[in-house]
């Protein structure tokens, strides 16, 4: 039966038999029903309990390796030391505070009340802590399964409406609790935008066979830049006119480094035929081939060249694939995947800068309907400026993020500090831990301790989604298309 044992700050220590289950990150209450009250405590940490002489007697049975000792104690003693010698404690944080009006619980915050050694404690329903706490009321969006009592988790769409972040080593379930979220978001008719870098996305117009459309099949539309082979994809391309100067001057500087006094000439040929209807990418190419100075005319030639070679630019307004128009098309909820797998950094930039721009401007009008937008290794071609204009700017306009990453420590502390929910899987680095503490909104020694010992698929949910209460979870299996394919040399059946 665990008891209480100690309690520092806001950490309560539980001491408990070895036969009794206890797992990182379960919820526990600690009641004591005379005064009707009690608190919620989540368990951090296990350990084996130092018990004086354990350390002795455990030098003295390994040293006397050559000498045979013979023990005679009764059964029932010898039960006991054993039991004594394997003895546990956990280490348990202080969430809530619990009331006991007419036979009913009621959650508050805690006011530093304590129980006394006496108190009774047992397992807390996952059910009643996310009634109490409001989590998934409207908007549902089932994620899986709260890891110990095995019951059904659902966050709110709602509370999604800002930025969230999904982080983790690789291969522990980032991206498909991302997929998990994106079909949950479409199916209650939100339209979002896919930065996808491992072609991980457009097996969700199928089923699990890779070839059936599922459900969401005439909801998926995947668009490629720089296609060079045939697949189902539809060509990403853009024109002059709908890329922009300002976003085409950007990639020219800080994707390719162009000096900015030929940047400088590049605009001024763009604004001259612009001023004659002329604008075009061959017009443009073929002005800056007529530069007199010839260094500024190599640096701008060499970097057109880069960009004409990437098909992305195209004269031929026919050609090309206009944001509103595809938003348009999942108009009662879907997806626009831009698969950027393999593709160059100038790619990435252009297509992401350009698809930006484009919603910042059509999400201006007081009438238009928010979108979201999920980022896989964003850090891979947003720049420090483009972070400023994501996460500040178009946030307030309409457009909620979610970022997915392996590397913490590439998210800017821009991103950090304006999170409003946290997936965390398995981490080990301290440094990853630390940089993502204040998007935790909880103390250091949870998200440490829970972060390490989390298995694969499972993951800790923090942020508004939870009321700011740390939720174990393991993600559900979905019934479409879920990862990308990589080209092996060897593979097993």
């Amino acid at each position: 039966m665990l008891q209480v044992f100690n309690k520092v700050g806001d950490e309560i220590i539980l001491v408990y038999h070895p036969k009794e289950s206890v797992e990182v990150g379960e919820n526990l209450r600690i009641v004591d029903k005379e005064a009707s009250r009690g608190i919620v405590v989540q368990v951090i940490e296990q350990n084996l309990v130092d018990l004086p002489g354990i350390l002795e007697d455990a030098v003295r049975r390994e040293s006397l390796t050559k000498v045979t000792v013979v023990e005679r104690t009764p059964s029932e003693a010898e039960k006991y030391v054993v039991d004594v010698r394997n003895m546990k404690f956990a280490r348990a944080k202080i969430r809530k505070e619990l009331r006991l009006l007419e036979g009913a619980e009621k959650l508050e915050p805690w006011s530093g009340w304590t129980p006394d050694r006496s108190a009774e404690i047992t397992p807390v329903p996952d059910v009643f802590l996310m009634n109490s706490l409001g989590i998934g009321r409207d908007f549902p969006i089932p994620l899986g399964e709260t890891s110990y009592s095995k019951m059904d988790f659902r966050i709110s769409g709602y509370d999604l409406q800002g930025i969230n972040v999904i982080v983790g080593k690789k291969g522990t379930g980032k991206s498909h609790l991302a997929k998990t979220i994106l079909l949950g978001l479409i199916s209650h008719a939100a339209k979002s935008i896919v930065f996808d870098v491992n072609d991980e996305y457009s097996g969700l117009a199928f089923q699990l066979d890779g070839k059936t459309p599922s459900e969401y099949g005439g909801k998926i539309i995947v668009l490629e830049p720089e296609m060079k082979i045939r697949t189902l994809n539809i060509p990403l391309k853009f024109t002059l006119q709908y890329i922009g100067l300002d976003v085409f001057y950007t990639v020219l500087v800080e994707a390719m480094n162009l000096p900015e006094p030929s940047a400088y000439t590049v605009r001024n040929i763009w604004e001259n035929l612009e001023k004659t209807g002329q604008l075009s990418f061959a017009n443009l190419s073929r002005n800056a081939e007529q530069e007199k100075d010839t260094r500024v005319r190599e640096a701008i030639v060499r970097r057109l060249d880069a960009i004409g070679d990437a098909q992305i630019i195209t004269d031929d307004p026919k050609e090309e694939n206009k944001i509103e128009d595809l938003l348009g098309k999942i108009s009662e909820g879907g997806a626009i995947v831009i698969n950027m797998k393999a593709k160059s950094r100038v790619v990435r930039e252009i297509v992401v800068q350009t698809i930006v721009s484009k919603i910042q401007q059509l999400l201006e009008p007081p009438e238009s309907k928010p979108i979201f937008l999920l980022a896989e290794e964003a850090h891979m071609y947003v720049s420090e400026s483009g972070w400023e204009d994501i996460v500040t700017r178009i946030r307030h306009l309409g457009a909620y993020q979610l970022y997915m990453t392996n590397t913490p420590t590439t998210i800017p502390d821009l991103v950090v500090r304006q999170t409003d929910n946290i997936f965390i899987f398995n981490l080990t680095n301290q440094s990853d831990f630390m940089h993502l503490l204040p998007a935790t909104k909880t103390d250091q020694e949870t998200v440490m301790a829970v972060g390490k010992a989390l298995s694969p698929k499972t993951c800790m949910v923090i942020g508004q989604t939870t009321n700011d209460y740390p939720f174990i979870i393991t993600t559900r299996p979905l019934s479409v298309t879920t990862a990308g394919k990589t080209k092996l040399l060897f593979s097993r059946n």
